[in-house]
């Protein structure tokens, strides 16, 4: 954590500068030193760590000792005359567990624990590098969005201007007018609800991030088969998910700690053997405790017989909880490896969809080029230009959000195969900004 922390400090400094232009890595970056979600579960990290300490204790010799002082004032029944008595005790008692089935089960279990809960920290971070991602890439295709409708107005604007100077000469028509104004009347309502969009996308990064961001994120350059060759078909996804998917490992410990529960709920029936020396010394005024010396060394042994079928009620659970968690052990497998896929399937699409897009907005360039040129030789007319320039609008908001989706599939993929880390943010980032 300290080392993301150092580079979440670097981020800063350079994001104090004009000319910085924040990238997807540089925001998980400062998501990471400030998300109270993951200081949670790295404080939780700690408590759990203490486990290990709690159990060693069960195992190592316990030293007990006392001290008493008592004092008297008394009357007998047969005599006036007042007793003034005290009496003094110490005492020191040292046990040492020889054999105790329990606690060396609960010294295991411990470490269990705390495994699982380093897998839960990782999880934490596992799900904050997908929130960071969609709020990120949100605030990406709302900016791009807010610029695509501003360039709609500018281009619609400078029509109804043509269309108005082509009306005074009689090469225009009150429809072509009124049809021009009522798509300017649209596209600065798509840019209002635009700028809505970006504020809330903005403010949600804020939020994450936990400071201010850039005017202006910068556009990926995406280049869809370098993403297929670099993280897609270069990796077995569904075998990894199967494998490293962090709810998968999680449940897999989980198994663990309840196959663990089972033993250690079992050694209730063991028997339980401590050795051990007790030193005991009174002293007082009374004649029997004048002077008193006890010491002893002792072996005991303490053995279950019946307790009503408490401890046969806890096996049966203990088993029985086994069993299920075995079955989300399973079903988390099953599921991990269904998401995998359909992340896959979501990757293909996207690049399927980008290269169709790509491929239309070409082919509606040379459209509206071919119609402007027919309008200028008088074969063409005003609205056709607006249904090709509408057209194109269409294809390259289309264009950003199949490229947001790719994005976002890939990242995706990474988090349910368990290898979404500082360095998959990093390469990514790098492979695209």
């Amino acid at each position: 954590m300290m080392k993301i922390r150092l580079l979440a400090v670097g981020v800063a400094i350079v994001f104090s500068l004009p000319s910085y232009a924040m990238t997807l890595a540089e925001a998980y970056a400062l998501a990471l030193s400030k998300d109270a979600k993951l200081a949670s579960s790295s404080a939780r990290l700690e408590a759990d760590e203490e486990l290990k300490a709690q159990a060693t204790a069960q195992l190592l010799p316990q030293v007990t000792a006392s001290l008493s002082a008592k004092k008297e004032d008394y009357q007998l029944p047969t005599s006036k005359t007042n007793f003034d008595e005290t009496t003094n005790n110490r005492n020191l008692q040292v046990t040492q567990a020889v054999y105790n089935r329990q606690a060396f089960y609960n010294y295991d279990q411990a470490g269990l624990k705390v495994d699982y809960a380093r897998l839960r920290l990782s999880a934490t971070q596992n799900e904050l590098g997908v929130r960071v991602s969609e709020a990120y890439l949100n605030c990406l295709l709302a900016q791009e969005n807010l610029a695509l409708s501003k360039q709609q107005i500018e281009t619609t604007e400078q029509r109804v201007k043509q269309v108005n100077a082509a009306l005074k000469v009689g090469y225009s028509t009150k429809v072509d007018v009124l049809g021009l104004t009522a798509e300017l009347d649209d596209a600065k309502a798509n840019y209002m609800a635009d700028q809505q969009r970006l504020a809330s996308a903005r403010q949600k990064l804020k939020v994450i991030i936990g400071q201010e961001i850039p005017d202006v994120l910068p556009w990926p350059k995406l280049q869809p088969e370098t993403i297929m060759s670099k993280f897609v078909t270069a990796n077995s996804w569904l075998d990894q998910a199967q494998q490293f998917n962090l709810d998968v490992q999680l449940q897999r410990k989980a198994v663990e700690v309840a196959q663990q529960e089972v033993e250690m709920r079992r050694s209730a029936f063991y028997p339980v053997v401590n050795v051990g020396a007790f030193y005991a010394d009174a002293d007082g005024s009374t004649y029997f405790a004048q002077k008193n010396d006890n010491k002893a060394i002792y072996v005991e042994m303490k053995l279950p017989l019946y307790q009503g079928g408490y401890d046969s009620s806890r096996v049966r659970e203990s088993r029985a909880l086994l069993r299920s968690a075995e079955f989300d052990a399973e079903y988390a497998r099953l599921y991990a490896t269904q998401q995998a896929q359909e992340q896959l399937s979501a990757i293909h699409a996207s690049r399927e969809k980008l290269q169709a897009i790509a491929q239309a907005i070409t082919s509606g360039e040379s459209y509206l080029a071919s119609a402007e040129e027919g309008y200028r030789l008088g074969l063409r007319d005003l609205a056709e230009i607006s249904r090709a320039k509408e057209k194109l609008f269409v294809n390259r908001r289309e264009q950003a959000r199949a490229s947001v989706e790719l994005l976002n599939a890939l990242i995706q993929l990474h988090a349910v195969s368990g290898q979404l880390s500082d360095d998959a943010m990093t390469q990514i980032s790098k492979a695209v900004w």
